[in-house]
């Protein structure tokens, strides 16, 4: 077990292990499940498997302060998820037992793996979130694949292509890692690139019903609402180059309020499509983060043309949370706004404050954290950087966020004591946490507003 190796690994810097942040991601997605009656089969088996990882949270934690013992705990978790499967889930108790076990096994033994292959880029609470995502990604894409039918509606559609994509860019980078870094041979990159590419194709065909390429194309262009939205977005994404090109050329790292513009685009792009074109948001969010993930790719194998400019970029930007040298931020930011769509069983519009939770949190309420405590701040909090003055901004900038939606009748007028109440706990969890920010305050948020 990870236990008896918590303290020997290389950590993120300056930053405690964060054992309590193992249980936001199966809690969110077991509370999504208990509040949502009507959620798909699919969501039902990812919630019977989260609550394994729950349980085998609780389980770390109890041994790791001498309240449990026996190593044979461990059992517990497999049991949870097999049992859950079993009378909840219509896959049968060969499926049951094979799902619950493996997943379960699975999340256990790769924790030592993956702090081992990336030193210095996690605690051990964020790696827990990173592979716990990453179990319960596969578990959902697996199952996907035995209950999909097309046609599906356009978020069921939406997921299938974004599981495909997130999948198609691992199996290139693994294969180039496994096959080509020993020659430190590019070459593999690009072989397994058209190869994997060459595979997704069919399956893309069979997602799409037709014509994939047309399906999102219709998608896109389905009205003058979506062009125009396509044309806000790509506006935005040439400023958010331009700012990374600009910043490259100064030869100099960027300051954290420098960073934060990214934060301040990534409000402005994702609120609007959460709000006019879910679907459109949902859909381009998964595929930009596979693609952030290719990119990285490119940087870290050293594939050319590309890698000295990324590698520039990199420099550029890099903060304490990339010292492990992945290009974490990024992917951080572009996750933590996600993740209430990503994780919901539901579509959006039937809790906008819960699908918005990421933005707030991270776009909205860090954002302001930040700039405002390196502005104005002369008062820290205890032990901490933080001062009071950024997380007094953090907490006005997210509740008139709220009363402006509700102003302009995006959220119901209803009372604001449970907006409040999980703006003040994500606010004062920011203030004083040492984990990443973006990973942990949206499904705080989340949790709190489901």
């Amino acid at each position: 077990s990870v236990l008896y190796n918590v303290y020997s690994f290389d950590y993120r810097r300056d930053a405690s292990q964060g054992v309590w942040s193992s249980f936001l991601l199966p809690a969110a997605v077991v509370l999504g499940q208990i509040k949502c009656s009507s959620s798909s089969s699919v969501y039902t088996t990812v919630a019977c498997i989260a609550s394994g990882l729950l349980a085998h949270s609780a389980v770390t934690v109890l041994r790791m302060y001498g309240k449990l013992t026996s190593s044979k705990m461990y059992v517990l978790p497999c049991l949870i998820s097999t049992l859950l499967l079993y009378f909840f889930t219509p896959e049968g108790f060969s499926l049951s037992i094979g799902y619950g076990v493996i997943c379960t096994l699975a999340y256990d033994r790769l924790i030592v793996p993956l702090m081992k292959l990336c030193p210095r880029s996690f605690t051990y609470g964020e790696a827990t979130v990173v592979l716990q995502a990453c179990v319960l990604f596969v578990a959902s894409s697996l199952t996907n694949v035995g209950h999909y039918a097309s046609p599906c509606s356009c978020l069921e559609t939406s997921t299938a292509f974004i599981q495909v994509a997130i999948l198609g860019v691992a199996a290139i980078g693994s294969m180039s890692y496994g096959f080509g870094m020993a020659e430190y041979n590019p070459k593999w990159f690009y072989v397994f690139t058209l190869l994997i590419g060459a595979l997704m194709l069919p399956i893309a065909y069979f997602i799409a019903g037709g014509n994939p390429v047309l399906w999102i194309v219709r998608l896109f262009f389905e009205d003058i609402l979506s062009v125009q939205l396509l044309g806000y977005w790509l506006v935005c994404s040439l400023l958010g180059c331009a700012a990374v090109v600009y910043q490259s050329k100064k030869l100099q790292k960027a300051s954290t309020v420098t960073r934060k513009i990214f934060h301040v685009l990534t409000v402005i792009v994702f609120i609007p499509g959460i709000i006019i074109k879910p679907c459109l948001i949902y859909l381009a969010s998964g595929i930009v983060f596979a693609l952030f993930i290719l990119i990285d790719m490119v940087r870290l194998l050293k594939v050319p043309p590309m890698y000295c400019t990324l590698q520039s970029g990199f420099e550029s930007f890099a903060d304490d949370k990339d010292d492990g040298g992945i290009s974490l931020t990024p992917l951080y930011l572009l996750a933590g706004c996600s993740l209430p769509l990503w994780v919901s069983p539901t579509p959006p519009a039937d809790n906008l404050l819960a699908a918005l939770a990421g933005l707030l949190s991270v776009g909205i309420g860090d954002t302001a954290a930040s700039t405002c405590g390196i502005l104005v701040g002369k008062n820290k909090w205890p032990g901490s950087k933080k001062t009071k003055e950024g997380t007094a901004a953090c907490f006005l900038s997210q509740l008139f966020s709220v009363i402006a939606l509700i102003h302009f009748g995006y959220l119901p007028r209803s009372n604001l004591i449970k907006p409040t109440f999980a703006i003040a706990v994500t606010s004062l969890v920011e203030a004083k946490t040492t984990q990443v920010d973006n990973l942990v305050l949206p499904l705080i948020m989340y949790i709190l507003t489901l």
